[in-house]
């Protein structure tokens, strides 16, 4: 487990161990850490869980994360949302539900993202 000694020598280098875990361990990892993320850090990253009405699959992970979400470790955003729409831009998300650790400016600091593809994503309308 990643402890408060090594998110302060490299706060990034920190989230990108939790990510080289197993997916069982990952996501426990990443909610210490964000939970503990140093306030004098200025991009704190965040886990997002990426869902879609009428996604059965994306209630699903949203009853799985419910504490996290409720303590405000996991933000749900809508696909559909003009944010949702611009994290699946930017981060290549092709389908909901789908988790991503996100740097304060939305980009993916994960070289793989937590994803469980089932719905498609809606083509952004232009």
């Amino acid at each position: 487990m990643t402890t408060n000694t090594d998110i302060e020598r490299d706060p990034l280098e920190s989230v990108k161990a939790c990510l080289l875990m197993g997916d069982s361990e990952a996501l426990p990892c990443l909610e210490e850490l964000i939970k503990n993320w140093p306030e004098d850090e200025a991009c704190k990253p965040s886990l997002v869980l990426l869902t879609q009405t009428g996604c059965l699959p994306c209630e699903e992970e949203h009853q799985i994360h419910a504490a996290a979400i409720a303590a405000g470790i996991m933000e749900v955003v809508d696909i559909h949302s003009p944010r949702g729409r611009d994290i699946a831009k930017k981060n290549d998300v092709l389908g909901t539900p789908a988790i991503l650790v996100l740097d304060c400016t939305d980009n993916s600091i994960e070289d793989e993202k937590i994803t469980m593809p089932v719905e498609p994503a809606p083509e952004a309308s232009v």
